[in-house]
């Protein structure tokens, strides 16, 4: 199960809590980046992929023409085949209906919308540039598109948000009844307009909220399947569940990280570098061009057994199975933590009790101290 993501690093601006790399959108900047993303994954060529997810950033600041250039290669240079999802993140301010259609008519089969929060003078906050009715307008533009797996991001734990008004804003997107929602705090990153600035967030409000999240979108038909993410019965993220099945994945663009041939990756953080070194190359066969990448690791056995644990354990349903756990140290740790009923034993397989999903930073760290 191969997958590919392909990261676009442009926005119309930057919002103040994010810290993932992406510059201000540049038509003629664009237009060489998607040369030379095109010219990378040509040393891929072939290769057989189950599953695709262009990121950011924010993708939907492409044109039509950039996206359609885009996507088109893609299906010239990949076996997809055996394609089973293609997801692209969009946004509300930078979506329209011709682009809707373009990505329809293209493949993409899953949307995943930014939108963050239904409360205008907290998207204000966050530095987003769409308002909800934006939102609801793009939302409705891609039903109309017969897109029928779509997820929604928010954020939660804002400044000056109460327990009320989160789940008022739960209560709002249940309405529009999506496949899919993904919930996270907000956290205070470096490099962040909010770090610069000093926000502050509550841990126990955050920890309020998520509660509140799991209580009310259970009792609504979505299955919270991983620690942040909740979808309708098989719409779970066949894509990023592969993921924490520790599955392989290929990176493409500036910035983007990769597990591929046994090493974890990550692209040259430098948009111009990259469509630099893409264009001086003429050739397409060599595989993990190092030059391209900043981070290299070899994942060795050992590694490989850690991270099986550190990710599987995020998918709160399916687990791992305790195979897994036959390192001596490891089996140490899970006899506890099953004696302690942190982690339970279901149909041979290894999951988190709900009751600790949300301190899941803790309980990893108890395998690997």
């Amino acid at each position: 199960m191969l997958g590919l993501y392909i990261h676009i690093p442009f926005c119309n601006r930057k919002c103040f809590y994010c810290d993932f790399f992406s510059i201000k959108y540049n038509a003629i900047l664009a237009d060489q980046y998607i040369r030379a993303l095109i010219k990378h994954t040509k040393q891929f060529k072939n290769k057989k992929i189950h599953s695709v997810y262009i990121g950011g950033g924010t993708p939907s600041t492409l044109s039509l023409k950039q996206i359609q250039l885009l996507l088109e290669s893609l299906r010239n240079i990949f076996d997809l085949s055996q394609l089973q999802e293609f997801t692209f993140e969009l946004n509300p301010e930078s979506s329209s209906a011709k682009k809707l259609n373009l990505l329809k008519a293209l493949g993409v089969n899953r949307l995943s919308i930014g939108l963050q929060s239904t409360e205008n003078m907290f998207l204000k906050f966050l530095g987003r540039e769409h308002t909800f009715e934006n939102f609801c307008d793009t939302y409705n533009a891609a039903r109309n598109e017969n897109f029928d797996n779509i997820n929604i991001d928010l954020i939660y734990g804002l400044q000056n948000q109460s327990i009320k008004k989160w789940k008022e804003t739960l209560q709002k997107i249940l309405f529009f009844d999506s496949e899919h929602l993904s919930l996270y705090p907000l956290s205070l990153e470096e490099n962040t307009l909010f770090y610069k600035n000093t926000i502050t967030t509550n841990d126990d409000i955050q920890r309020n909220m998520y509660d509140e999240a799991v209580i009310i979108l259970t009792m609504n038909g979505y299955n919270h399947y991983e620690i942040s993410n909740w979808a309708k019965k098989n719409k779970e993220s066949f894509h990023n569940t592969n993921y924490w099945r520790n599955f392989e994945y290929i990176g493409i663009g500036a910035g983007a990280a990769g597990y591929f041939n046994a090493v974890r990756y990550k692209n040259i953080m430098d948009i111009k570098k990259y469509i630099r070194l893409l264009q001086s190359k003429k050739k397409y066969h060599k595989l993990n061009d190092i030059s391209l990448r900043c981070e290299n690791e070899y994942i060795n056995k050992q590694l490989y057994e850690k991270e099986k644990i550190m990710l599987g354990l995020r998918l709160l349903y399916e687990g791992l199975s305790i195979d897994n756990f036959n390192n001596p140290k490891y089996k140490a740790v899970l006899l506890k933590c099953l004696n302690d009923k942190i982690l339970k034993k279901q149909n041979g397989q290894i999951i988190l009790s709900q009751k600790y999903v949300y301190i899941y930073n803790h309980i990893i760290s108890k395998f690997f101290i």
